[in-house]
């Protein structure tokens, strides 16, 4: 009896020192990260407990147990974010850095336990049995490690089974299954120690042993360290864009969970889909579905030169069409804006001015009208440079838009020639108005600016209700122009 479980602790020892090595040479994601702790963890846990077996005194007995929790404290934690981490199910890093500091201060605790009652009671160390004994009664600290051990313990095999439950692949699943297997046996070694605190051996070694060669199992059998193919399936299966495999008959052998929420018709009239893509490959076409663009491509399924079907793939080209989208906004802009006053030009009105009328029309409104050019432009390029002739024109702007309704809009329609047309509910005094808030406009802008020429400008205000007929609105931007050069004519002192 003795001479078994001095073996059974060393093939422990030499399996997860094994098992250590594996998983370190292939370290390279969080996955083995905790699986590598998880292995350093038990190890240290049963070194410590094969001195534990050999102490002749308390003392030592201690000692081993402090070096013993040295791992043991962390296993559980270890193996629950590998299951979590297996099951590709994200811990917050809160959690993580609040765990981390829990479990080292409970190591703290175990590390003076001599000098409290936190984790053990009433210690007695007995050297005269087929092993050494030591009994002792649990301080709050111990029941509570206990709890969160069970809890990592529940959540940890909940998810995998439910990563089981959802995962098709049959080697994925067979992986699972060997872990979840792992995992209970240890888990079920675990639950009978806590029944029977006190025997001669701590059972929870046989459970990491047997835990240990299922996860050896696991590695060797089925590649649980074969990220690279893991992650390949994950990428094509979950991450990547939407992807339709079609063999030569014509008949769709493949489709991912990309594909598969782009058109839930692949379940049940998948043709149709194919039929879909290609017209939009053949006419070069995206895809528009749920508010985002996709573009199609068809590539040859080869294998040794032969080509075996096709492979359609549903690029995810929203932002690329997005941006197109507002670089045409932006050129369509800039070619019927005027770049100094930042109206829109003669193009622009042209476009604008016409929806302004049918609106006009079609609410029964009143449409407004004014042709305004400005005064003394050309004294001012003569005289201070045409630098101060775009800045004249600039602050014109300026004070056009203080008068501008909110659904008036305003054109530049030449050199010094300006538009301004909207809607109005109603026609009386909307030309006294435009007129006072125009010319209380005109003065302020003057005081403010103090220069050496006077920004001023003629206007003719009109306002109608809207008839229909041809040419209505050419017409009425004609009155207005004629109204305009009679103000031009007692205004500006260069036109008389």
């Amino acid at each position: 009896m003795y001479d078994l479980l001095f073996t059974i602790q060393y093939i422990s020892i030499i399996g997860l020192f094994i098992e250590g090595c594996i998983v370190f040479r292939s370290k390279k994601d969080a996955l083995h990260a905790y699986l590598f702790l998880s292995c350093v963890a038990t190890l240290v846990n049963n070194i410590g407990y094969l001195f534990q077996m050999r102490a002749g005194t308390e003392e030592a007995y201690i000692t081993a147990l402090q070096l013993s929790y040295a791992g043991r404290v962390w296993i559980a934690f270890s193996l629950f974010m590998f299951a979590m981490e297996l099951s590709r199910i994200r811990i917050p890093n809160l959690i993580v850095n609040i765990l981390v500091p829990v479990h080292a201060a409970i190591y703290a605790v175990i590390l003076t336990l001599k000098h409290h009652k936190l984790y053990y009671t009433d210690m007695h160390f007995d050297a005269d049995g087929i092993l050494p004994s030591f009994s002792h009664g649990n301080g709050p600290v111990h029941h509570f490690f206990i709890i969160m051990q069970v809890c990592f313990i529940i959540i940890g095999c909940f998810n995998i089974n439910f990563a089981y439950a959802r995962e098709k692949r049959k080697t994925a699943r067979k992986r699972l299954v060997t872990v979840v297997i792992a995992f209970l046996v240890e888990t079920m070694f675990f639950i009978i120690q806590i029944i029977r605190p006190n025997g001669i051996y701590d059972l929870t070694m046989i459970g990491y042993t047997l835990g240990t060669l299922f996860m050896l199992l696991a590695i060797f059998r089925y590649s649980l360290l074969g990220v690279r193919d893991i992650a390949q399936e994950y990428l094509v299966d979950k991450l990547s864009e939407g992807i339709i495999a079609v063999d030569s008959e014509g008949e769709v052998q493949y489709y991912n969970e990309p594909a598969m929420h782009l058109y839930p018709e692949l379940a049940y009239d998948p043709d149709k889909v194919v039929e879909a893509v290609t017209s939009a490959i053949l006419h070069a076409e995206p895809i528009s579905i749920k508010d985002r663009m996709y573009s199609p491509e068809e590539n040859d399924l080869l294998y040794n030169g032969e080509s075996l079907g096709r492979l359609y793939v549903l690029v995810d080209s929203t932002d690329h069409y997005n941006r197109l989208n507002e670089e045409k906004s932006m050129l369509k802009k800039e070619l019927l804006t005027d770049p100094v006053t930042g109206f829109y030009n003669r193009k622009g009105m042209e476009q604008y001015s016409e929806k302004i009328y049918t609106r006009a029309q079609q609410e029964d409104k009143y449409l407004f009208v004014c042709v305004a050019d400005m005064n003394g432009l050309k004294p001012i390029n003569d005289n201070y440079g045409h630098e101060h002739g775009d800045e004249a024109l600039r602050e014109l702007s300026r004070m056009i838009r203080d008068v501008l309704t909110y659904d008036d809009m305003a054109f530049r329609t030449g050199g010094d020639e300006f538009l301004i047309i909207g809607t109005r509910e109603e026609a009386d005094k909307a030309i006294t108005e435009f007129c006072e808030r125009m010319e209380k406009t005109i003065r302020e802008h003057n005081d403010r600016l103090s220069l050496p020429y006077r920004i001023d400008m003629s206007y003719g205000p009109l306002i109608k209700k809207v008839q229909g007929y041809d040419e209505e609105l050419a017409d009425m931007i004609k009155e207005s122009d004629g109204m305009m050069y009679e103000m031009k004519k007692k205004r500006d002192p260069y036109k008389r």
